[in-house]
């Protein structure tokens, strides 16, 4: 029944703008796919629109025949009080060709103000559209603190988004997530900020077969600063396959390329770097960085609903496979029940970096990907606790960093020297509060760090205390029937 009531919504043509990631909706509706309730639904694509989200819950409400206005679809307020010392990427001990800081307080903050300090900020989303043809939405947020914490006024995210039948458009600033449903995605993540970008994608998987469904996104968007060549561009396309409503399949691949002051293209040579690179040199005439990858995900039916999933990202394609997967992939292994999530994932020696483009694959100065950062290995435990009315979320991490260094030329991969290691253990927790319109989550933080900068002796303790009040007014389509 609730595959039919699906079809059914999902025949008409629909726009609205997209639900923001903090939302519990996509827990909700996770639960229900973990469960059995649902079948896989994102596409290996988030954010969703409210038209998608209310395809897949009960008693959505339509959209308005003519114009539409929502003045506040979202209002937020964020305090941050955090202790924190941030290292770069690139050390002393360990020089690396990538930009940013590796600081707990900005992992998976969607580019927001991070860092030692203390920090206010309100953000409100505003939505308007016509009918069922057109949405645009905005985002507009104001802070002010101290340290790492500046006063200013940020337009995090405006875009426009038209659905016409099976395909999506959307100009504009915003966030984009692509991978399966898990905590790291190493191909985009929620790590860097909302991205200029144009982008053509599925409303949906397209059921092109009782037991297919098909979706594929394509992105251009332009990296924000700081850039080795400012104003550089990044091409993201990635294919998705459903299988019997219990198996996903995702290939993707992102190309940096372009800029002020690097080799410039023409379409037909913008159209073949896709599938060749024109230059390789890593020199001032090198043509592009590539990051390609694969992944699965699969639900069974064991322990009342479990996905397992698995990602493999190339830093470069190599002819000696065996030192590329051993050296230069990051692989990402997870299992996700209802109430636990366990995941293992290790990143390439030299994941992200690139020469002559040295602040590597970054935005905004934060890796595009795994916050880790290159020549990472890490365990993460969370468990989702519901408690009365409220549902607990605490986690633990337990992640090791290298130093050690390897050529990289046209024969195998071999490692240089060897360096120490640092040590990062991590707990932390956040409640999620309901209250009506309103949503409370709290969160807690705390980080020991040994052999901070792969110095034998140093030692940091960091703690992030975080609060957010989240007002979601009733005007907007409710999900129901996810809980």
């Amino acid at each position: 029944m609730l595959a039919a009531a699906i079809a059914l919504v999902a025949a008409r043509v629909t726009a609205s703008p997209n639900v923001s990631l903090d939302d519990p909706v996509y827990d909700e509706l996770d639960q229900r796919e973990l469960a059995g309730a649902l079948p896989v639904f994102r596409g290996g694509l988030a954010p969703l629109t409210e038209a998608r989200i209310h395809e897949l819950a009960s008693d959505a409400p339509a959209l308005p025949a003519g114009w539409w206005l929502r003045p506040i679809a979202r209002a937020a307020l964020r305090i941050d009080a955090v202790h924190e010392t941030a290292r770069g990427y690139s050390t002393t001990a360990r020089p690396r060709d990538v930009a940013g800081l590796l600081a707990l307080s900005c992992e998976g903050q969607e580019g927001r103000p991070c860092g030692n300090g203390l920090g206010l900020a309100a953000e409100l989303d505003t939505a308007a559209g016509y009918g069922a043809w057109l949405a645009g939405a905005a985002r507009l947020r104001a802070r002010t603190g101290r340290d790492a914490y500046a006063t200013g006024l940020d337009v995090d995210r405006a875009y426009v988004l038209a659905e016409l039948g099976p395909i999506a458009a959307e100009i504009g600033r915003d966030v984009l997530v692509l991978g399966p449903a898990s905590h790291t995605q190493v191909g985009w993540s929620s790590n860097p900020p909302p991205l200029d970008q144009i982008r053509l994608s599925g409303t949906r998987p397209l059921a092109v077969a009782p037991w297919l469904g098909v979706n594929a996104v394509y992105a251009l968007g332009r990296l924000a600063a700081p850039q080795s060549y400012p104003g550089n561009l990044v091409s993201i396309a990635r294919a998705q396959l459903d299988l019997g409503d219990r198996v996903e399949l995702g290939a993707m691949q992102l190309l940096q390329l372009g800029g002020d002051g690097a080799p410039g293209f023409g379409v037909r040579d913008f159209v073949l770097e896709h599938v060749r690179r024109r230059d390789a040199s890593a020199g001032a005439t090198d043509s592009s960085n590539r990051r390609v990858g694969l992944d699965v995900a699969v639900r069974i039916a064991a322990f009342g609903g479990t996905r397992l999933s698995y990602q493999l990202m190339f830093e470069d394609l190599r002819s000696q496979l065996g030192d590329a997967l051993r050296y230069d992939a990051d692989h990402v292994a997870g299992v996700a029940t209802r109430w636990l999530t366990v995941e293992w994932q290790r990143t390439g020696r030299r994941a992200y970096e690139h020469v002559p483009r040295v602040t590597g694959f970054t935005s905004g100065g934060r890796i595009v990907g795994d916050p880790l950062g290159p020549a990472a290995q890490a365990v993460f435990v969370a468990a989702r606790l519901p408690v009365r009315c409220s549902v607990v979320l605490p986690w633990a991490e337990v992640a090791q960093l290298a130093s050690d260094a390897y050529t990289f030329g046209d024969g195998p991969i071999v490692r240089t020297s060897s360096g120490p290691g640092e040590l990062r253990f991590r707990v932390g927790a956040r409640v999620r509060v309901p209250l009506g319109e309103l949503a409370l989550e709290p969160e807690v933080v705390l980080e020991d760090v040994e052999r901070e900068s792969f110095v034998a002796g140093a030692r940091r303790i960091n703690a992030v205390l975080r609060g957010l009040l989240v007002w979601r007014p009733s005007a907007r389509l409710e999900a129901t029937g996810a809980r």
